[in-house]
């Protein structure tokens, strides 16, 4: 062995602990969480636990859902791999679960009332329809909502669901266009349906024709247009500008048509309430939050969807932190959590895909426990996260933004529909970037 390879390997020797130890410090450090301009800010996460084993000992699979009953501090797990619900002590130790035996076969999400009662969200299956199963706290059914008749649910699958001030119940659906409203003893109430631009043709058409007829149905129409009006509408949205390029048909030039965005109801992904009965409807489709007060009046809206810091891709799940006046949105694609402040401001965010704690796979839903800890089903890496998150706000709260930032403008439907037809009348501007597939798997 010559003198250089006896150096190489004694010195690598000595190396090897070093490298070794800078490898986990590099894996195991939190997420860089970032503000608005890139920059990192003060915002410290520290894992509590990780909950990835249920109540038999056997891996956690696939948690897609997460809520908290505050009542009795326990945490309920949605593990899209078995179809049951994992309950979790205030330990963060597995207890109890709910699947088939109990009436459970095809859970989504679940809500907690505070009378105790559980709501079960079950999706459609091959022999059920999309239905709310209630359950008292000792886990025995007592009813059952069958929402297969109700109007425009046939297919209908909840995904989540909250209970306003009023007792209505508000349920987000799987791929649906609003909320589901159903008064409190479970009968059909209406629909609830934010207006926003949207791609869907079909969608936007269908909305217009409601308008037109509202006055025979005692509604309230807000457009005025004519079946010409929505034959030229249609001529305008070439779906063809939506597919990549190697699946265009063969004469691509007869399809540059220019893409418009119509005015129609978004598409709901998840929902959530404060203790003031504000309700926060999230659109996985056009990445902002719709906030309504209790009596479901249209507050304002918040969020911009993109694949850079403060904005969203595909969020996922959000909820109200009244504490520290903010709200978490949790962003599938960017495996981020993303936090802005009570008026809709972006202040921070956190997470990265990673394996390690503090980091996500495809993360998709978010609860708060009674002492502040964030939960996030990190559906990827099969596994709860419990954080403890503290940050500073980027300005005074209810004041105006220094440094020149502005708080998102509140507009009303009408007005964004003036703005709609103002951009219809400047030829040559392009919409906002279009939802990505999603990864296989999903």
């Amino acid at each position: 062995m010559s003198a250089v390879n006896v150096i190489v390997d004694r010195y690598g020797r000595l190396l090897r602990p070093f490298l070794l130890a800078l490898t986990l410090l590099v894996l195991f450090l939190p997420a860089r969480a970032q503000s608005a301009e890139g920059e990192e800010n003060s915002v410290a996460v520290q894992v509590i636990a990780l909950l990835s084993f249920d109540e038999l000992g056997e891996p956690l699979r696939y948690p897609s859902f997460v809520t908290y009953d505050h009542d009795m501090d326990e945490i309920y797990v949605v593990g899209g791999g078995k179809s049951k619900i994992v309950v979790y002590g205030s330990n963060f130790f597995p207890i109890v679960s709910l699947g088939p035996g109990r009436g459970v076969d095809a859970p989504r999400g679940v809500y907690i009332h505070r009378d105790g009662t559980i709501y079960v969200c079950q999706g459609k299956t091959s022999d059920k329809p999309g239905r709310i199963t209630l359950f008292n706290p000792a886990f025995f059914k007592e009813d059952e909502i069958a929402l297969d008749q109700i109007p425009e649910a046939e297919d209908f699958s909840p995904r989540n669901m909250v209970i306003g001030l009023t007792g209505k119940m508000y349920v987000a659906g799987q791929n649906t266009r609003g909320l589901l409203v159903l008064d409190s003893e479970g009968n059909f109430s209406h629909w609830l349906r934010p207006m926003d631009r949207i791609y869907d043709p079909e969608a936007f058409k269908e909305a217009t024709l409601a308008n037109m007829f509202a006055d025979e149905t005692g509604g309230a129409g807000t457009d005025e247009a004519t079946a010409e009006d929505l034959e030229e509408e249609e001529d305008t949205l070439d779906m063809t500008e939506l597919l990549p390029p190697g699946l265009l048909p063969g004469k691509a030039q007869d399809y540059k048509k220019e893409r418009k965005a119509g005015h129609g109801p978004v598409k709901v992904t998840d929902v959530a309430t404060d203790r003031e009965g504000h309700i926060y409807i999230l659109s996985e489709e056009t990445s902002k939050v719709y906030v309504y007060s209790h009596s479901e009046e249209f507050l304002f809206s918040f969020g911009q969807k993109g694949g850079s810091t403060g904005k969203m891709s595909r969020p996922r799940g959000l909820v109200v932190d009244e504490e520290k006046k903010a709200v978490y949105v949790v962003d599938y694609m960017r495996h981020t959590v993303l936090i802005f402040d009570m008026g809709g401001t972006f202040m921070h965010e956190f997470g990265g895909m990673g394996g390690a704690a503090g980091w996500f796979q495809y993360p998709s839903s978010l609860a708060l426990t009674r002492d502040g800890y964030l939960l996030v089903a990190d559906l990827f890496n099969q596994r709860v996260q419990v954080l403890d998150i503290a940050f500073e706000y980027k300005f005074p709260l209810f004041q105006n933004p220094q440094n020149g930032q502005q708080r998102p403008e509140v507009k009303t439907p009408e007005e964004v529909e003036e703005e709609l037809k103002k951009e219809r009348e400047q030829p040559g501007e392009q919409g906002p970037d279009i939802l990505q597939p999603a990864p296989l798997g999903q």
